[in-house]
């Protein structure tokens, strides 16, 4: 059977995304060629083209997925942690951090991509929403932690930046193999010691 005739009524777009996957994983997004890809599934070049206008645009479908998949994960430790404001916003910092390294194919998929809307908004009712909710749903952690006094008063956007640029950058350097000497007892613990120590 050919790839012609395996992939047909849009199974093609499935394949080429989880094709693309540990491509990603092992090469980055840089080192995805649709090419390669559409060699490896036995079709045409120009076959990608139906489902894709290009590399980009893979990507970008890839970062949805993503930013669905990391919602899931930080929806269920939030609900795991119970009602503790400070508890639920620990919770959804260590699923961000967990994600990324768990599936990091999909988080180089998800910090590549240029689909992402700007930050912006003042609060959790106005903010423009990151992929798949998440950046909605920590605002709305932040706002509680403001209200019980865990965090201070103020624009909850710019605490929402600090803590997603504090665990992306926790994130990015446990990726990057720089924290596993400061990390005997592995990932979480140091991230929960983290995450602690921004809340003092």
């Amino acid at each position: 059977m050919t790839g012609r005739d395996t992939y047909h009524h849009g199974n093609l777009r499935r394949a080429l995304l989880d094709a693309a996957l540990p491509v990603i994983d092992e090469k980055g997004v840089d080192g995805l060629s649709l090419r390669e890809l559409a060699a490896g599934l036995g079709v045409s070049h120009a076959a990608l083209y139906h489902h894709f206008a290009g590399k980009s645009a893979l990507i970008d479908a890839l970062a949805d997925e993503a930013g669905a998949l990391l919602d899931e994960r930080m929806a269920a430790a939030e609900r795991e942690a119970g009602s503790d404001s400070r508890e639920r916003l620990i919770a959804v910092g260590m699923a961000y951090v967990t994600f990324a390294v768990e599936r990091s194919d999909y988080y180089a998929a998800f910090t590549a991509s240029r689909g992402t809307q700007s930050v912006a908004g003042s609060g959790p009712s106005t903010a423009t929403e990151l992929r798949g909710d998440s950046w909605t749903r920590l605002l709305v952690v932040v706002d509680a932690c403001q209200s019980d006094g865990v965090l201070p008063k103020g624009d909850p956007v710019d605490l929402g930046v600090y803590l997603w640029s504090l665990v992306h950058g926790l994130a990015e350097l446990w990726r990057s193999g720089q924290l596993v000497a400061l990390a005997e007892a592995g990932l979480e613990p140091l991230a929960r010691r983290v995450l602690l120590a921004a809340l003092s």
